[in-house]
């Protein structure tokens, strides 16, 4: 039996890919940062899976809890696929955060995950594995209020595609998924800084409003993408970097097709439209 170590399971994307891999048939080892909380919610995983479930504490900066996961992977017979979905998103203008929260956003979403993933590259080789990362559209395009949130992901994208040359001649397998917006994902780990600049309260006042608007019309893709993650796990997709959701497809293709000559002054007007003006509602 395969197995697969994901982190981030509490909720939302990461848990949908717990049930998905579940149901093929895989060994799924899921992290959470609260075991004792989250063991009455996969009661019912639990009693459906018996062993073929372990959940475990995992909060991705703790390098204690890191070293702890990275050992109970070494005492199995392998590790086929390492999921690093876990994330935090911190919205706010640059000016407006703290030096603490800047850090923050930067360890949450790469520098932790990048070390995770070296503690258990040794396994990963091992069984010529795969490893995928959880990205999203603020992983290729930049936006306004999110520069470290886009820098965190441009990072872990970065390093995705730098480990996907390094690592092909040891047969371990890299990809990138990059859903858009869902209704999964809006209010699980996100949150805007408190501390806003006169500068950037009418953008920030219009963005929070943009936020809830499109939160309201976006679909549930949390099942999508467990299916697309599992798929690249078992070999029946090859791409390096997959979109999930309709919005996601559009700005990849737009940011990909349009040269910079176009795309960022078109890109100034229409965002300039969305949080610049003075405008209560969109």
């Amino acid at each position: 039996m395969k197995s697969v170590l994901i982190t981030g399971c509490s909720t939302g994307f990461g848990r949908s890919m717990v049930d998905e891999f579940l149901r093929r048939g895989w060994q799924t080892l899921a992290t959470t940062r609260n075991v004792a909380e989250q063991k009455q919610m996969f009661a019912a995983t639990f009693e459906k899976y018996g062993n073929q479930f372990t959940l475990l504490p995992l909060e991705i900066t703790d390098s204690r809890q890191r070293e702890a996961v990275v050992e109970s992977i070494a005492q199995r017979d392998s590790l086929d696929c390492l999921v690093n979905n876990a994330g935090y998103r911190f919205y706010g203008a640059l000016e407006d955060l703290s030096e603490e929260q800047i850090r923050r956003q930067l360890d949450v979403n790469f520098a932790s995950p990048a070390l995770f993933t070296r503690s258990l590259l040794f396994s990963l080789r091992q069984s010529k594995g795969t490893i995928i990362f959880i990205s999203s559209m603020f992983g290729y395009t930049g936006y306004p209020l999110t520069s470290v949130l886009c820098a965190s992901k441009f990072a872990i994208e970065g390093l995705a595609e730098s480990l996907y040359f390094e690592l092909a001649p040891h047969g371990v397998k890299v990809a990138v998924v990059e859903p858009g917006a869902s209704q999964s994902s809006f209010g699980q780990n996100m949150k805007w800084t408190q501390n806003t600049f006169r500068a950037y309260q009418v953008q920030t006042a219009n963005y929070r409003e943009f936020q809830k608007k499109v939160s309201l019309r976006s679909p549930d893709n949390a099942v999508l993408v467990a299916r697309r993650v599992a798929d690249l796990a078992e070999g029946r997709c090859r791409q390096f970097r997959i979109q999930v959701g309709a919005d996601a497809i559009k700005a990849y293709l737009y940011q990909r097709l349009l040269p910079d000559s176009i795309r960022f002054p078109l890109s100034k007007i229409i965002l300039h439209q969305l949080f610049s003006k003075n405008h209560k509602s969109l």
